[in-house]
């Protein structure tokens, strides 16, 4: 709960510089409980920046932001980018359960209905028009009920009848139980429907603020004092001029069984992180085909290939190092790419928006990929034990021969693969360039680690032998395939021995060093406000 006798926000001469631009130049600002403050100016004022500031999505170049530690903030943004894999119901079910808002199906389908998207709850965001993603944006900036919201052109997009069923909603939500708003707007009427206090900004300095009421007194029109200020001609809005309908909500068809959407049991924030995250994974497609499917692919061609060749011993070492595979390439592929999709989009901003801080998000993430990465390795043995385990071996050519080694060194790689995973997503910005390095990277991992080609075939190579030292993994995979299939006859002639010696220990000092690289790399390149 806030303190209604302290202020929710203060920003005390705050300046905000981009590489070419001073956007904020010593802004100062109060935010009392119950303020209603509309945000107006010229394009490029530093508008949206005052409001991203208070809302914590970019950080001030000077200055302090101080604010309630108990504080709720909502946020809508211009920005509309979210990644593949969300739905709308997903969104919102987000926001429920991390704040712990009961609701039943009921409740929802209202809600639903009053920002009229219940057609399309059950589709990707991503997929959806502006003005649709639009009014998602408004309603997820409301559901959880915050002390302090803020409005970023809340209008654009929505058509007349859709406005004057939201504009109802903000109402009664923000202006009936006297919470906080900050509104950033063009639409002048929108200062003088919703809020009690101004403030003028002019190429990011606070020219002029007051109360609303006064300047209607002396300029007869919000409008009109805008129209003073920075001398561009804005007509009435029409929407200003158009009947509102009718205040009575639509009644809704009741369900037999009125499911609960959410409960008032409390989650933390950790747990609806989780489960968005598994959403994104799930319906995004392209991690069950990764976990499940590509193995299966790969275990039938490579297995059935050397299975006449190479005997029992060699298929006993693709299949792990297949697995192992399976936790580098979720390190390489989907822990980077997570953490780039949700931070190129404004996802990262919802995520802030219920108070999940970068390095929890970052947390979060890691943890979500390891699961992965424990299903991904344990779901390639399981299929190559089913494919392969008629032998004279049965079904423990699916695990180790060195059971305590081979874990020790599959923690090393599974290490080795999230720290280089956040190194990457620490440096490449754009997604498409960062998978298309990734995948150059991946290649030769993958070619030389023992999964495409028996190791023998690899280390009895004049070239590969020395190829595989471009393999970044060699240092802690190579120990791993040792371990793993120590004893077994390769091609057959060949047996793999395990030896603990001074090479070994070289090349577990370098592992070592090479994650400490990484993890320096990452915490030193890693920005999340800008």
């Amino acid at each position: 709960m806030i303190d209604k006798n302290k202020p929710l926000v203060v920003i005390n001469n705050v300046v905000k510089k981009y590489k070419d631009k001073e956007a904020l130049k010593g802004v100062s600002l109060t935010i009392n409980p119950g303020d209603r403050i509309g945000i107006i100016g010229a394009n490029g004022s530093g508008k949206s920046t005052v409001s991203e500031i208070i809302g914590g999505i970019r950080k001030a170049t000077s200055g302090s932001v101080t604010k309630q530690e108990e504080m709720v903030i909502g946020l809508q943004f211009q920005e509309s980018k979210y990644p593949v894999g969300i739905t709308v119901i997903d969104m919102l079910k987000y926001y429920l359960e991390t704040f712990s808002i009961p609701m039943k199906e009921s409740e929802l389908d209202l809600l639903l209905k009053t920002y009229q998207i219940s057609d399309f709850k059950n589709k990707f965001i991503v997929s959806l028009s502006g003005g649709q993603q639009q009014r998602l944006n408004i309603l997820l900036s409301l559901i959880h009920n915050p002390d302090l919201v803020i409005l970023d052109e809340v209008s654009t997009g929505l058509d007349i009848e859709v406005r004057s069923e939201i504009f109802k909603h903000i109402k009664e939500q923000i202006v009936e139980k006297d919470k906080a708003l900050i509104l950033v707007t063009h639409m002048m009427s929108e200062v003088e429907e919703l809020c009690e206090r101004f403030v003028y900004i002019h190429e990011g300095v606070i020219i002029e603020e007051g109360l609303v009421a006064d300047i209607v007194k002396k300029y007869g029109s919000v409008h009109n004092y805008t129209w003073e200020k920075f001398a561009i001609h804005k007509s009435k809005s029409n929407l200003e001029r158009e009947a509102l309908i009718s205040e009575q909500q639509k009644q809704i068809k009741k369900n037999k069984v009125d499911r609960i959407i959410n409960d008032e049991r409390i989650k933390g924030k950790n747990i609806p992180l989780s489960k968005l995250l598994f959403k994104y994974y799930l319906k995004g497609g392209a991690v069950p085909f990764f976990v499940f499917i590509f193995p299966i692919i790969l275990l039938f061609l490579q297995g059935f290939a050397f299975q006449n060749i190479g005997g029992e011993g060699t298929i006993h070492g693709i299949i792990g190092a297949l697995a192992a595979m399976q936790i580098i390439a979720c390190g390489i592929f989907i822990i980077p790419q997570t953490i780039l999709d949700f931070k190129n989009s404004v996802l990262m901003k919802r995520i802030g928006a219920t108070n999940i801080k970068p390095f929890v998000f970052v947390l979060t993430v890691n943890l979500t990929g390891i699961l992965i990465m424990i299903l991904g390795f344990l779901w390639t043995l399981l299929m190559g034990a089913l494919m392969f385990g008629w032998g004279d071996m049965g079904w423990s050519i699916a695990w180790a021969n060195l059971t305590g080694p081979s874990l020790l060194f599959l923690l090393l790689i599974l290490i080795s693969a999230i720290s280089l995973g956040m190194m990457l997503a620490s440096i490449f910005k754009s997604t498409t360039t960062y998978i298309a390095v990734s995948n150059v990277i991946y290649m030769p991992v993958a070619f030389l680690s023992g999964s495409f080609l028996p190791t023998s075939m690899i280390e009895g190579s004049d070239v590969l032998k020395y190829a595989t030292y471009i393999n970044v993994f060699k240092y802690c995979l190579e120990p791993f395939n040792k371990a793993w299939s120590s004893g077994d006859t390769i091609m057959g002639n060949s047996t793999v021995e395990f030896n603990f010696d001074w090479l070994m220990g070289l090349y577990v000092g370098l592992a070592i060093v090479l994650i400490c690289v990484y993890s320096f790399v990452s915490s030193r390149k890693m920005k999340w406000e800008s």
